[in-house]
């Protein structure tokens, strides 16, 4: 085999193994399936904070949020979770991590390192004030990934998940599928989602509300509690 065979070749494998890496990662972001749950014995509510870390919600060279968009959600996520808790709801913190050393290197590649092992923030973005009743930490989007989730809400006879937090179009789409998946009402507040793609999120709206999301408007809240 000439010298330019072997580089041919070694390129050709290169291609077909990201190719998959990706492809992987793709269905990695979908909704995942579980155990339907009695939903006659699960009657409580639980507001889950997807994803609000400093990584996500910080400006970088390649994503820029609308100004003051964040602080606005950010507060309106900060209300609902102290009105969850006056309640007796819990209110349960997610948080994204990339796990592999493949999946570290492409988020670093083609995603500024956001998420990345090693990255200053992983952490909760300092604005929100929540008091959270669980901490979980997912590595890929939907969060029923992370079984703890199921075993919690069960714990608490958990049928009903408000979601809120980001990005609207992934983590927060696969969690509220996988809770649909298994037999959860979901309710998304709409002006406590954040998507860094209106125009894309517009259409994840439309879609999650054909498969059965409720999406809640602001004036909406009042009657339901």
């Amino acid at each position: 085999m000439s010298v330019w065979s072997a580089v041919g070749l070694v390129v050709l494998v290169l291609v077909v193994g990201l190719g998959y890496t990706v492809q992987r990662l793709v269905r990695l972001q979908g909704p995942t399936k579980g155990e339907i749950i009695d939903r006659s014995i699960c009657d409580q509510t639980a507001l889950l904070v997807i994803d609000v870390q400093e990584d996500f919600t910080k400006n970088t060279r390649k994503r820029r949020w609308p100004t003051g968009y964040v602080e606005e959600r950010i507060g309106r996520i900060n209300r609902l979770a102290d009105e969850a808790q006056r309640r007796g709801e819990p209110v349960i913190a997610v948080r994204h991590i990339h796990k592999g050393v493949v999946v570290n290197f492409l988020a670093k590649l083609m995603m500024e390192g956001l998420g990345t092992n090693g990255s200053d923030g992983l952490g909760l973005d300092k604005r929100l004030t929540i008091h959270s009743d669980m901490d979980i930490v997912k590595h890929i989007g939907d969060t029923f990934s992370n079984w703890e989730l199921d075993k919690a809400l069960a714990a608490r006879k958990v049928g009903t998940l408000k979601i809120v937090g980001l990005d609207g179009c992934h983590c927060v789409r696969s969690t509220a599928l996988g809770a649909l998946n298994r037999g959860y009402e979901v309710e998304l507040v709409e002006d406590a989602v954040l998507s860094i793609d209106p125009k894309a999120w517009e259409g994840c709206r439309t879609e999650l509300a054909e498969k059965g999301v409720w999406m809640v408007k602001p004036a909406e809240l009042a009657e339901i509690h």
